[in-house]
């Protein structure tokens, strides 16, 4: 397989998915930024520096799919795949609710 289809899930839920949400999250004014480190970049340049951050945290993904072995490539891509559904989920509770 190659990496484009091994990510599939982590662009759909991690990236599209919860950036998405997050920027229309954000905009209810009813949401607020619950990781400090994202929370103070935020503050910092705003938030369309997710873009980047999450074009960088792939670059940072295909390194462990070249690096890693199966296993544990396996491991990240499930662990991510899983992090976006739970903020993709969290985020569209807050834009539908408010």
């Amino acid at each position: 397989m190659s990496f484009i289809e091994d990510i599939k899930p982590v662009l759909l839920l991690y990236v599209v998915g919860d950036t998405l949400t997050t920027f229309c999250a954000l905009q209810t004014g009813m949401f607020y930024e619950g990781n400090p480190v994202l929370s103070h970049i935020f503050s910092i340049y705003g938030y369309t520096v997710l873009i980047p951050l999450k074009i960088g945290f792939m670059f940072l993904l295909y390194h462990v799919y070249k690096n890693a072995n199966r296993y544990y490539w396996n491991i990240t891509r499930y662990a991510v795949t899983g992090i976006g559904l739970l903020a993709t989920v969290s985020n569209m509770a807050v834009v539908l609710n408010g």
